[in-house]
Formats: structure tokens, sequence, C-alpha cells
């Protein structure tokens, strides 16, 4: 399996958490979802600087906190 197949594999397995995240967050759904996709659009263009071996899931919570953060 290739790199990336297995990136993608492991962010899917994560978007129920990142779903809640979100939700925590943000006022509405449909604000959460896009706060997702944003988020799971730069972990993908910027998946060679993820440490192999650390936390994907924290990894993604902070890109998501701080895209979070910065649209305010």
């Amino acid at each position: 399996m290739s790199r990336s197949v297995e990136f993608q594999d492991q962010l899917a397995a994560l978007v129920p958490n990142l779903r809640a995240f979100a939700k925590s967050l943000s006022a509405n759904a449909d604000s959460a979802d896009d706060l997702v996709q944003e988020t799971l659009s730069k972990a993908w263009k910027n998946q060679s600087s993820f440490a192999e071996g650390s936390s994907l899931k924290a990894w993604l919570f902070t890109i998501l906190r701080n895209t979070f953060l910065s649209e305010r």
C-alpha cells in the first residue's frame, strides 16, 4: 500500500473525531463541515510535514483549531 493511500485511509478514519471537535468549536453543523473540509485539505497538501510515528489525530486537531482561530 502506498504512503498516500495509507495516509488517506488514516484521514478518513478520523473524520468523525474531527467533526465532533469542529461542532464543539463552531456555531452550526455547516460551519463545522466546512472546517473539517479545510482541515483535511490542509493536511493533504502538507502531509510531507507530518512526522511519521507521531499522533495524526493530534496533528489534525491542531490544524483544525488553528484554522478555526484564523477564520475568527
